[in-house]
């Protein structure tokens, strides 16, 4: 093709046609800024089809990690549902003094569990590495950033403090000197009817009770966003 239009302008110099070959040299100017116009657009739609296949992808990659981290928090919801249900049990039990039964052992045992969060971040650090911006839906994208920078964090920090760290250092020592824990989720008081009197302990079946229902409702709160993001990002693929 090259070859082809050099010979032409070869012959209108020959032929001494300088007006038509100027003419020609515009005309060849304009085919070529064309191809070049044509060029870059083929380029932008191939650009453009892999961004597109790219942030598909992450997206599929995040649904994968968040139907993971709902149900974890369902069953971490579960766990610490179960302390605060036992904690009211036991206090109701003790103050009223109803007489030791065995299905109070549950109950006791109970206080000594707690959930801990597991959530996956692959596919919201590899986003992070990419950057953002690949998420053009900003519903999803300021949602997804929300999640992982203030109600993971929440749930993360509530669980470090309340069901590990306050656990460790202010109630498992009074559970550990009255009860004796004969095996998982199984604990027998040392003397159940003194109990009825201890206020101390008490109170402090009361306290775990009240704090594993706050980690509880964080870690609820955290999972309807979660679902909520779920559905935003199901929708948004059924659109591409």
């Amino acid at each position: 093709m090259i070859k082809f239009f050099r010979k032409i302008r070869q012959n209108l110099l020959m032929d001494n046609k300088t007006g038509k070959y100027f003419k020609y040299a515009i005309g060849e100017i304009v085919l070529v800024v064309i191809g070049i116009l044509i060029a870059l657009q083929i380029n932008n739609w191939n650009e453009n089809d892999k961004r597109i296949a790219l942030e598909k992808k992450m997206l599929n990659e995040l649904l994968t990690n968040l139907r993971k981290d709902s149900l974890d928090n369902v069953i971490n919801t579960q766990w610490y549902q179960r302390v605060e249900r036992s904690a009211i049990i036991i206090n109701e039990s003790l103050e009223r003094k109803i007489p030791w039964h065995d299905s109070l052992a549950n109950h006791f045992g109970n206080l000594y569990t707690h959930g801990i969060s597991t959530y996956n971040t692959s596919a919201f650090e590899n986003l992070k590495s990419i950057g953002f911006d690949l998420i053009r839906n900003d519903s999803i994208r300021i949602a997804l950033t929300n999640l992982h920078g203030i109600n993971y964090k929440l749930v993360e920090k509530s669980e470090d403090e309340f069901a590990k760290d306050n656990h460790n250092q202010m109630v498992l020592p009074i559970l550990t000197s009255r009860l004796k824990m004969e095996r998982w989720f199984h604990a027998v008081p040392h003397n159940y009817e003194a109990l009825m009197d201890d206020l101390l302990f008490q109170e402090t079946v009361r306290f775990r009770g009240v704090t594993m229902g706050y980690v509880g409702g964080n870690t609820i709160d955290a999972n309807k966003r979660v679902i909520r993001l779920i559905n935003m990002i199901e929708k948004e693929l059924k659109n591409k």
